[in-house]
């Protein structure tokens, strides 16, 4: 898949410069909260139905599972798995913030976000893409393309304060995150680069068993039978053709494994 051209003149650029200009608190929590999707003219859609790989490895050959993830790999994650229309239509040839240069890798990925108003820098207009994004900023992220899920009552026990407190009811009510074994969730740490996978296999009912495995499987030396999240991330890794009974969270078979998407 190749990355969709940059077009959008003036008015785009009046647009993202007026959003900026919506931020009233600074900090990467804040910012990611302060922008309201649900008020948007409209809101970007997420591809549901092609199976690509939205993560990548590392030049060593490893996937990383449990290695952080920052805010611009967020970003790059989530302009991943817009449709491609989507990625056409909120194209931006500006880029807003000031550590962000029209050089670095997650340039493109970052202003369309920002045009999507799915994402917003800090007060002091940087956008610190390079900082780890904490799992109630991935959560908060990821309900930007969704409508909130009213909760009567927190799902976890250390969320009653956060902001982000709505996003992750709402994430833990369609099924997207789970809490730990005391029952919290620990809105402030960081979230690993599997957990990100799971959440994101689940916001777009992708899963896939051992069973359902091609025998092409791309594989990773890191990522081994025995570990909890084996089959999260092939499905985050390899671009397949799938089967799968017609109705919500089936698994699947894969048909055949495909090259992945030139990012």
């Amino acid at each position: 898949m190749k990355r969709m051209p940059k077009s959008r003149g003036l008015l785009a650029v009046a647009f993202v410069a007026a959003l900026i200009a919506l931020t009233g608190i600074s900090g990467i929590g804040t910012s990611f909260a302060a922008v309201d999707t649900q008020a948007a003219i409209s809101s970007p859609t997420l591809d549901r139905t092609d199976h690509f790989a939205y993560l990548i490895g590392y030049p060593d050959g490893t996937i990383k599972p449990l290695a952080k993830i920052t805010r611009e790999e967020a970003a790059a994650i989530f302009y991943r798995i817009m449709t491609e229309e989507n990625r056409m239509e909120y194209a931006v040839n500006y880029q807003p913030f000031t550590d962000v240069g029209s050089g670095r890798w997650s340039n493109d990925e970052i202003a369309t976000l920002c045009n999507a108003r799915i994402i917003q820098g800090n007060l002091d207009g940087s956008f610190t893409p390079d900082k780890a994004i904490t799992r109630a900023e991935f959560a908060a992220l990821a309900s930007r393309f969704d409508r909130l899920e009213d909760s009567q009552e927190n799902r976890f026990s250390d969320i009653e304060n956060h902001w982000a407190k709505d996003y992750i009811n709402s994430s833990a009510e369609k099924g997207w995150i789970k809490g730990y074994g005391d029952g919290t969730f620990r809105p402030d740490h960081v979230i690993i680069r599997c957990e990100a996978m799971m959440l994101i296999n689940e916001m777009l009912d992708r899963r896939v068993n051992l069973a359902g495995l091609h025998e092409d499987t791309r594989q990773w030396p890191d990522n081994t039978e025995d570990k909890w999240y084996y089959e999260i991330v092939l499905e985050a890794t390899n671009t397949h053709e799938y089967e799968r009974a017609d109705k919500p969270k089936s698994i699947e078979k894969w048909i055949k494994i495909k090259d992945n998407p030139v990012w």
